[in-house]
C-alpha cells in the first residue's frame, strides 16, 4: 500500500459520502427533505482542512511549500475527470437537441461557472443543463488560487494566522448581511449568494482554521474533541436548518454552520464512536471516494432520465439514476481519477 493511502483517513471519506449523499437526493427530488446545500458546505469544509493540514506538514518538513507542485497536483487530481465529463455532457446535450456553446465548456475550465450560472444562462432546457453542477469547483479554485500565498506569510505565525483568518470570515459574513439587507434578494440576480466565491469561499476557511487549531494548538482541538463540543454544534446546525426565512439563510446559515462544523467535525471523524464506526464503513468509505466523479454525473444522469423517462415512478426513476451514477462515478474514479493521480505523483516524484 501507498504512503498516500494509508495516510488517508477513512473517516474523511466517509463524511464526503454523507455530503454527495445529501446533494445527490436534493438534486433527485428530495430537496423539501434533504439539505442539499449542507452537502456542499461541508465538501468545502473538509477541502480546507485537508489542504491546510498537508501544506503545514510540508511546511514543518521542508521549512515552505512548494506552490508549483501544489498546483500540479490539483490539475492531475480534478482535470482529467472533468474533461471526460464536459465531453460526456456535450454529446449527450448534442443527441437530444439542446443547444451549447463553447463558451459553457470555458466556464467550466477557466473556472468562472458559478459567475457565469449567475449573471449569464447555461442554456440547456430539454436536459437539466449539467456543466452548471461545477459552480463549486470554481468557488474551490478561485479560492485557492489565492490561499497558498497568504498561507506562506502566515504561516510561521499562528497566532496571526487565526486572527487574520477570524477577520476574512467576518468581513465575508458582513458582506453577506449588506448584500442581503442592504441590496435585498429581490434586486440580485438568483443564487447571487449560494454560487458566488466572495459569498461562500468562507465555507472552505472554517475547515482551514480547525486544521490550523489541531496541528498548532493541540489543546484547545482536544477540548473541541468532546461530546459537549459535538452537541454544541450540533444544536448549532439543527438552527441554521430549522430556520427557513430566506435572509436568514442567505446571510448568517452559512455562518453558522462553519461554527457547527468546527464544533462536529473531531468528534465525527478523529474519535471513536459509532458516527465515526458508520463513516469508516467501507461501503461509505468508498461513496466517498467516488464522491467527486458521483457530484459531477448525477446531475447529468438525472437530465438524462428525466428526458428520456418522464412518466416513470419517482421509485423507478430514483433507482434507474441511482445506478447509473454510481457506473459513470465508478468508471470515472477507477480509470480516471486514480491513473492520472498516480502519474500525477510519479512525475512529481
Amino acid at each position: 500500500m501507498s504512503s498516500h493511502s494509508q495516510h488517508r483517513l477513512q473517516a474523511l471519506d466517509g463524511l464526503r459520502a454523507v455530503s454527495i449523499a445529501m446533494v445527490f437526493f436534493s438534486h433527485a427530488g428530495f430537496g423539501h427533505i434533504v439539505p442539499g446545500g449542507l452537502g456542499v458546505t461541508i465538501f468545502f469544509f473538509i477541502s480546507g482542512f485537508i489542504i491546510t493540514k498537508l501544506m503545514l506538514s510540508e511546511w514543518d518538513t521542508k521549512g515552505g511549500i512548494n506552490v508549483r507542485h501544489f498546483y500540479v497536483r490539483r490539475l492531475f487530481r480534478l482535470t482529467p475527470a472533468l474533461l471526460l465529463f464536459v465531453a460526456v455532457s456535450v454529446t449527450l446535450m448534442s443527441l437530444v437537441g439542446d443547444v451549447w456553446t463553447w463558451t459553457e465548456p470555458a466556464a467550466v475550465f477557466l473556472y468562472f461557472a458559478n459567475y457565469y450560472g449567475i449573471y449569464s444562462t447555461f442554456s440547456g432546457e430539454l436536459i437539466k443543463q449539467p456543466l452548471a453542477i461545477t459552480w463549486s469547483l470554481a468557488v474551490e479554485e478561485h479560492f485557492y488560487f489565492v490561499f497558498p500565498f497568504l498561507f506562506m506569510i502566515f504561516a510561521g505565525a499562528p497566532r496571526r494566522f487565526l486572527s487574520a483568518i477570524v477577520i476574512i470570515l467576518l468581513m465575508m459574513l458582513a458582506w453577506r448581511s449588506y448584500l442581503v439587507y442592504g441590496i435585498g434578494l429581490d434586486h440580485l440576480p438568483h443564487y447571487r449568494i449560494y454560487t458566488a466565491t466572495d459569498t461562500r469561499a468562507d465555507s472552505i476557511l472554517y475547515g482551514v482554521c480547525l486544521s490550523l487549531v489541531m496541528v498548532r494548538y493541540p489543546q484547545l482541538f482536544a477540548r473541541l474533541n468532546t461530546w459537549r463540543g459535538f452537541a454544541t454544534g450540533a444544536v448549532i446546525m439543527l438552527i441554521s436548518l430549522a430556520i427557513r426565512d430566506e435572509n436568514f439563510r442567505e446571510s448568517l446559515r452559512y455562518s453558522l454552520q462553519g461554527m457547527a462544523l468546527f464544533l462536529m467535525f473531531a468528534t465525527l471523524v478523529f474519535s471513536r464512536n459509532y458516527f465515526n464506526s458508520f463513516l469508516e464503513w467501507p461501503p461509505v468509505v468508498y461513496v466517498g471516494r467516488i464522491s467527486y466523479s458521483l457530484y459531477l454525473y448525477h446531475w447529468l444522469v438525472i437530465g438524462v432520465v428525466a428526458w428520456y423517462m418522464p412518466e416513470a415512478s419517482t421509485l423507478i426513476r430514483l433507482l434507474v439514476v441511482a445506478v447509473f451514477s454510481w457506473l459513470l462515478s465508478h468508471l470515472s474514479y477507477r480509470y480516471i481519477e486514480q491513473r492520472f493521480q498516480a502519474m500525477g505523483r510519479k512525475l512529481l516524484s
